[in-house]
């Protein structure tokens, strides 16, 4: 949960919507709010997206490095 709490893009697209509530509130109800909300929403899960993929990678990574040293070490022979 941290990850996505501390990702900069995380917390620029959360933020983003402090702008927009604002933007509600005081602007008119047409169809371009409807879009900024659109925006905002593809945003932040394009941000929460991408922190999933990067932490995926990385556990792929850190699982090939430890093979690669089983292997070497002669651990990862099979039977």
């Amino acid at each position: 949960m941290r990850k996505y709490l501390m990702n900069v893009g995380v917390i620029t697209a959360a933020g983003g919507a402090f702008g927009l509530i604002q933007a509600t509130r005081s602007g008119p109800r047409d169809w371009r709010l409807l879009l900024m909300w659109l925006a905002w929403a593809i945003s932040l899960a394009l941000a929460i997206g991408t922190v999933s993929q990067n932490a995926e990678q990385t556990k792929r990574d850190q699982h090939e490095k430890l093979a690669a040293e089983l292997e070497k070490r002669g651990g990862g022979k099979r039977r």
